[in-house]
């Protein structure tokens, strides 16, 4: 019996991803919107990181102008996310880990382009860099705290 419950849940935590992963973008942009705390952080980061998928897509196609424009989307939901855990509690840690994935392949995508088309994404990773100071800041700011008082 405990090995059916164990094989449900699982199968019900793959049914949710896949339903994540089947939801257009303008759906999950309305969940995550709807969401609160820990989930609509977790929404908040997989609708940014699709997003910046669509962006690198028009960079490639040379639509520059709106992957900026996109690239601007992924900062407003990546503060949405950094917010949304820092303020819940929940899904912190997944949550900084998610922001330095996000800022890496944002790298690497900047590394792609034209040398003109760079400083918004350069400036896009430092505010994510600050986003993940600040949560790792909020996750251990009282055990650095404790320790300087001993």
């Amino acid at each position: 019996m405990h090995v059916f419950l164990r094989s449900l849940a699982a199968l019900l935590l793959l049914s949710g991803s896949a339903l994540a992963v089947s939801d257009t973008q303008a759906e999950l942009k309305a969940k995550a919107d709807a969401a609160h705390g820990g989930e609509q952080a977790k929404l908040c980061l997989l609708y940014a990181h699709r997003q910046l998928e669509a962006a690198n897509d028009l960079f490639t196609n040379g639509d520059v102008e709106q992957a900026q424009a996109d690239v601007q989307e992924v900062m407003v939901y990546t503060r949405k996310a950094a917010e949304a855990a820092e303020g819940s509690g929940k899904h912190m840690k997944q949550t900084e880990i998610a922001l330095r994935e996000l800022s890496k392949r944002m790298h690497d995508i900047a590394d792609s382009l034209a040398v003109e088309d760079r400083p918004p994404l350069r400036e896009a990773m430092d505010s994510i860099e600050q986003l993940r100071s600040e949560l790792l800041a909020r996750m251990f700011g009282t055990q650095g705290d404790k320790k300087e008082k001993s």
